[in-house]
């Protein structure tokens, strides 16, 4: 696996991370809240539970009929008597008959200000059996407002206990830390949970990353063997197409263009003259100058080589060497007659790459030229055949390119183009 490769794996997994730790605190925060008002609530309900079977102990009061004096004594009494034993009690308590009329009520010593703070009026009747109740602060300090149905032994409706009920910091504080151990545990559980995640998560995708790498390559593959069976037929030698691709990319190096740009470049040097396939050998191996008919034959090798690479989605951006490395900046190209700027970029840095190297590779039919007489015949062709600053640039990287490649085998050649490919395509 190559240092691209690694990097991207290891980008991948530190996004991953990243991802998972913030999914997981976002879970952890939700959950957590969650967690906490589902226990409040719960503790709620407990309480309201647990002052209900406080006021069942005021049942007995009822029988005392309607001596509102009586009545309110007996409340007092017991309100005295819970305050005194335990830390949480009802400071407030009202009965009511089966009627809804008030039959009494008391507060414990101390507690008369409670009542200033709840509005009696918003009070709600429960059916038999049932609660009401809200809650509020005072002086920071919680009251639970509570509406309880008392019942006879049949379960008959016989009225309602009303009440205020004071719960001490004490236990305030111990709900609380109940409270919160149960959200830290939800918390630390939803973390736990996305930190078991990760290595399964990245087992996974370097399963598909691996995938891809393989689909890559077999692209890669594809690229090469369609354009080394056409540079094989027409040159009887693969290097044609290593060395423009070299070159190429030298050129679209220098001239600053941007990672995506320069895979398509690839592409396309691979891939420029695959429309030859379909030319005669009696064409594209001729010793002599073509005749009109000839070369009008040859050019058709244009229109075929974008109608192959129409045919894979992947290969879809070579069309712009494909298509126009035979253009010219004049205008007097072929196929399409373009000129200047309305000619891709990629083709116009490929057409020098490939005068070059047909101009300085010996072929069936002629012997190579110098590097120097070949790059007077490129300069002669300035702002007619190309374009005048990629040939500028092209000009300044020569006595570096002429150190890369020149002179050695095609081994060496290949070599150096299978290393652009993967750095470019990162496989």
């Amino acid at each position: 696996m190559n240092g691209p490769a690694v990097n991207i794996i290891a980008g991948f997994r530190r996004r991953l991370a990243l991802r998972l730790v913030s999914a997981g605190l976002v879970a952890a925060v939700v959950a957590g809240l969650a967690a906490f008002f589902i226990q409040t609530e719960r503790l709620d309900e407990f309480l309201v539970d647990h002052a209900a079977l406080e006021a069942e102990a005021l049942r007995p009061l009822m029988a005392a009929g309607r001596d509102k004096d009586t009545v309110e004594r007996g409340l007092r009494t017991v309100l005295e008597a819970r305050a005194a034993v335990s830390r949480d009690f009802f400071v407030l308590a009202e009965l009511y008959d089966s009627d809804q009329r008030a039959l009494g009520e008391a507060s414990v010593s101390g507690y008369g200000f409670v009542e200033d703070h709840f509005d009696r009026s918003r009070h709600q009747f429960p059916s038999p059996g049932g609660t009401w109740y809200t809650k509020t602060f005072i002086k920071d300090a919680p009251y639970l407002q509570v509406m309880v149905s008392l019942t006879d032994a049949a379960g008959r409706g016989t009225g309602w206990f009303e009440g205020i009920y004071r719960l001490s910091p004490k236990t305030m504080a111990a709900i609380r830390d109940d409270v919160m151990q149960i959200t830290v545990l939800v918390v630390v559980i939803v973390l736990m949970t996305a930190a078991m995640l990760y290595p399964l998560m990245a087992s996974l995708q370097g399963n598909v990353v691996d995938a891809a790498r393989g689909l890559l390559r077999a692209n890669i593959e594809t690229l090469k063997v369609l354009g080394n069976a056409i540079a094989k037929r027409d040159s009887d030698t693969n290097a044609h197409n290593y060395r423009v691709t070299v070159y190429a990319v030298r050129i679209a190096e220098r001239l600053g263009l941007d990672q995506a740009a320069i895979r398509s470049l690839i592409k396309g040097a691979f891939l420029h003259d695959v429309g030859k396939i379909a030319v005669p050998d009696a064409i594209l191996l001729k010793p002599g100058k073509l005749d009109e008919a000839e070369f009008a034959e040859m050019k058709t090798h244009v229109g075929h080589g974008l109608d192959i690479i129409a045919a894979n989605l992947w290969l879809g951006d070579a069309a712009d060497v494909v298509g126009g490395h035979h253009e010219k900046v004049d205008g007097s190209g072929y196929p399409r007659g373009l000129a200047g700027e309305s000619i891709p970029m990629a083709a116009r840095i490929f057409a020098i790459a490939d005068v070059f190297d047909a101009l300085t590779s010996e072929r069936p039919y002629k012997r190579p030229l110098s590097v120097e007489a070949t790059m007077e015949i490129l300069e002669q062709g300035r702002g007619r055949h190309f374009d005048a600053a990629i040939l500028d640039a092209f000009a300044a990287i020569m006595p570096a390119l002429r150190a890369e490649i020149g002179g050695r085998p095609d081994s060496e050649v290949e070599t150096l183009a299978e290393r652009l490919l993967a750095a470019y395509f990162e496989f």
